[in-house]
């Protein structure tokens, strides 16, 4: 997903006339910018997440907003 992120900045940035390194600069602190996840918080679908806010095909509850860390297994050390 990132690298479809980047490669669409860079064809903007390139089309619009900007500098590359403006357009590294854009593409790198939206990469840096942690992707939001969403899950049920009833655990319907067990660890399922989905990138937009909505609601459970389940139960239709809310889907709450996950931490990262609860999601990001790599810094997870054993």
């Amino acid at each position: 997903m990132k690298n479809i992120l980047y490669a669409a900045l860079m064809l903007l940035f390139t089309a619009c006339g900007t500098s590359n390194h403006n357009a590294e600069k854009v593409a790198a602190e939206a990469s840096a910018t942690p992707a939001k996840n969403y899950a049920c918080p009833m655990h319907c679908e067990g660890e399922k997440t989905y990138e937009a806010a909505g609601k459970c095909p389940v139960c239709k509850m809310d889907l709450q907003e996950v931490a990262m860390a609860e999601t990001d297994s790599a810094g997870h050390n054993h």
